[in-house]
Order: structure tokens, then C-alpha cells, then sequence
């Protein structure tokens, strides 16, 4: 997960790389002169930033910080040929593709959260109408949570109540369609994926391991 992690950081950092994509370089009106120097920075930047993934001896946050500072520097490098337009410009392409590559690893996240969390449901033994029912349940849970999310108008400490509230009403649903043996596993499980989570966490959330219970179930005890 790390690893993965620091792909992402990587990759946002040596985005854009505009000098080699004529799409952008349409749009800046690049003269040649400044596209020569684009092309020799980014392949500055991704030497170095090569150089610090490839080095054992760092640490994962020095890695992460010394990717930021190439980052930076690159940043200031780009500006320096651009005029004030141009690096307008530039800002707001580079915005727009960090947050892509932030939506991809998030769809690529919830699809391996999706993953286990099947893989866990699985080893419960449910019968076929178990199954269905805590598909349901879920499908219900996902769908309510997201309009809570979504509600702009909602206070941010409404939602989290809202939320939590919520996700005592699936574990209380959940509960009602396991087994007591079943739904002591179900804990036992949740309990042990909360424990590999970041600090602040909070342990005892019932979830079955899926990515959009998250807000829930950080506020849940």
C-alpha cells in the first residue's frame, strides 16, 4: 500500500509533463524556444525523481519529502519560463491532473476495499438469502450515506451524526440477518481491519470492509 502510495505522489509531481504533450502546448502558445526548455526540465525532474525512488537508503517520508521538493523546485523552473499568462495557464492544468490521478487512486482503492471486502463476507458461509440480504443492506447503506455526503448544505458535524446514526442502523440490520456465531466473526473481522488503518481510527467500527463506510465509520464507536 505504501509502495502504491508513493507511485501516486510520483506521478502527481512529474505531472504535467506539457512540453511533450502538443495539446497543451497548443493551448500555451509555447515558442520553441521555451518548449526546449520544458523538455529539459521535466527530464531534469524525472531523472532525479528516478534517482530518490530507486534509493533503499531513504525512508518513506524522506522520499516523500525530497519528491516534494523536486516538485517544487520543478514548479518554480516551469514558471520562470512562462510569462504570467502562460503560467496561469499552466497552474490550472496541473490542478485539473492532480486531481484525476487523485480520483483514479481513489476508484482504484474502493475496487481493492470492494475486493476484500467480498473475500471477508465470504468466509462467514452465508446462505444465498444471507447473501442477498446483506447485499441489500449495503446497496441501501452506500446509496443514503452518499446523499449524506454530497447534502452541501448540511453542517460538516450534521453529517457526521447523520452518519453515525446510519451505520448503527445497517450494524443493527446486519446483525439481524447473521447468526450470533456469524455476526461475532463479522466483529472479529471488522475489529481486525480497523487495527491496519492509519492512526485515528477508531477501533470497534462495524463495517464489512467496504470503502464508502469510511466516514461512518470513523465516527462510530
Amino acid at each position: 500500500m505504501l509502495k502504491n502510495l508513493l507511485m501516486i505522489c510520483f506521478m502527481a509531481a512529474a505531472i504535467p509533463a506539457m512540453a511533450q504533450d502538443s495539446s497543451r502546448i497548443k493551448q500555451l502558445n509555447l515558442t520553441s524556444e521555451q518548449q526546449t526548455k520544458l523538455k529539459d526540465i521535466n527530464k531534469s525532474f524525472m531523472q532525479d525523481a528516478q534517482q530518490v525512488r530507486k534509493n533503499e537508503s531513504l525512508s518513506a517520508a524522506d522520499k516523500k519529502s525530497k519528491m516534494q521538493e523536486l516538485s517544487n523546485a520543478r514548479e518554480a523552473k516551469v514558471k520562470s519560463v512562462l510569462t504570467p499568462d502562460q503560467a496561469a495557464k499552466w497552474e490550472q492544468q496541473h490542478t485539473a491532473m492532480k486531481h484525476k490521478m487523485a480520483d483514479m487512486h481513489q476508484k482504484n482503492m474502493h475496487r481493492s476495499d470492494s475486493t476484500r471486502g467480498k473475500k471477508a463476507l465470504a468466509s462467514l458461509n452465508l446462505s444465498d438469502d444471507q447473501t442477498a440480504k446483506m447485499q441489500a443492506i449495503h446497496k441501501d447503506f452506500k446509496s443514503k450515506a452518499k446523499a449524506i455526503k454530497q447534502d452541501s448544505t448540511a453542517a460538516k458535524q450534521d453529517q457526521l451524526a447523520k452518519l453515525k446514526s446510519l451505520h448503527q442502523e445497517k450494524d443493527a440490520q446486519v446483525k439481524s440477518v447473521l447468526s450470533a456465531e456469524q455476526y461475532q466473526q463479522y466483529q472479529a473481522m471488522a475489529d481486525n481491519k480497523g487495527k491496519h488503518h492509519k492512526p485515528g481510527y477508531r477501533k470497534g467500527s462495524k463495517k464489512d470492509f467496504q470503502k464508502d463506510d469510511k466516514a461512518a465509520g470513523n465516527t462510530a464507536k
